[in-house]
């Protein structure tokens, strides 16, 4: 068992490689313009081929960095991932244990930590101001996801994520406005477009990216899509059983990237305090 679990997160890495592939081919697409198409079989390994030039490169010493703090959150958010991928609701896993939901958060909500400590350390103007565009968002639209994934588990009066396979005809009774707030507040706590605060990617300044470099950018870009592909993973759970709906997902979430302009960052606030956190109470009443 503990292979299997071993197993799923090497496949999980191998995904995101193809995850990154499949939105450069996409987004190219939708945009009318080329994507990677020149290396071994239409650019199959292009991301992988990113991955190892980045790891060749050259990290440059900046003086005025928090050093150990600046290194030492990049493996931490890789254990966070590493352990995240571990939740996944299996019964018969190693990972297995009664009340998982309390793990999933917990886990999750250091992803504030996370990107405080990794904006902090850089110690340059730009990197706070992303810090605090982030901290915000995360902190909001965090306390709407623990309500949408807690409502069915009080409902069942069960803590596992397992339950939700029984749980999938009860909830398509109310489905629709269930998970538009799902996929609403997920494609902010990912960081995606229109609610990408954090890089605000089409600005000239992109966020704590402007300090990691090389092997590090490769690493932060990896969690990142880590926990991504895991959310779409979990959504899957919750509704289909599909693993095909895991790529339809991911395509729609791509897909929003590509037309949708960015929020402003008060109305998006607004947004998630006088609209989704209403509809959210209202599941519950």
């Amino acid at each position: 068992m503990i292979f299997l679990e071993i197993l799923l997160m090497f496949m999980m890495l191998l995904s995101i490689m193809f995850i990154t592939l499949m939105e450069r081919k996409v987004l190219g697409v939708l945009n009318y313009r080329k994507s990677p198409n020149f290396f071994f079989m239409n650019s199959f390994f292009h991301s992988l081929m990113d991955f190892i030039k980045l790891l060749t490169k050259k990290v440059l010493k900046l003086n005025f960095i928090m050093k150990i703090y600046w290194i030492l959150m990049i493996f931490f958010g890789v254990m966070m991932f590493f352990l995240i991928s571990l939740n996944y609701p299996f019964l018969n896993s190693v990972s297995y244990f009664y009340m998982n939901f309390f793990f999933f958060f917990m886990v999750y909500s250091l992803m504030a930590f996370f990107f405080l400590l990794l904006s902090y350390s850089s110690n340059s103007f730009f990197s706070i101001l992303s810090m605090f565009r982030v901290l915000t968002q995360i902190i909001s639209y965090e306390v709407g996801l623990m309500f949408l994934f807690f409502f069915p588990l009080i409902m069942m009066n069960m803590f596992n994520f397992y339950f939700y396979f029984f749980f999938n005809n009860f909830l398509l009774l109310f489905s629709m406005i269930y998970v538009y707030l799902l996929i609403l507040v997920a494609l902010s706590e990912m960081n995606r477009l229109p609610f990408d605060f954090l890089e605000s990617e089409t600005e000239l300044v992109s966020g704590f990216n402007i300090e990691y470099m090389s092997s590090l950018f490769s690493f932060i870009f990896l969690i990142e899509y880590g926990f991504f592909m895991y959310m779409m993973m979990l959504l899957n759970f919750f509704f289909l059983l599909n693993n095909f709906f895991v790529l339809v997902m991911i395509f729609f979430v791509i897909w929003t990237r590509s037309f949708l302009p960015r929020f402003r960052y008060d109305k998006m606030l607004y947004f998630f305090w006088k609209e989704v956190v209403l509809l959210v109470f209202f599941l519950y009443m």
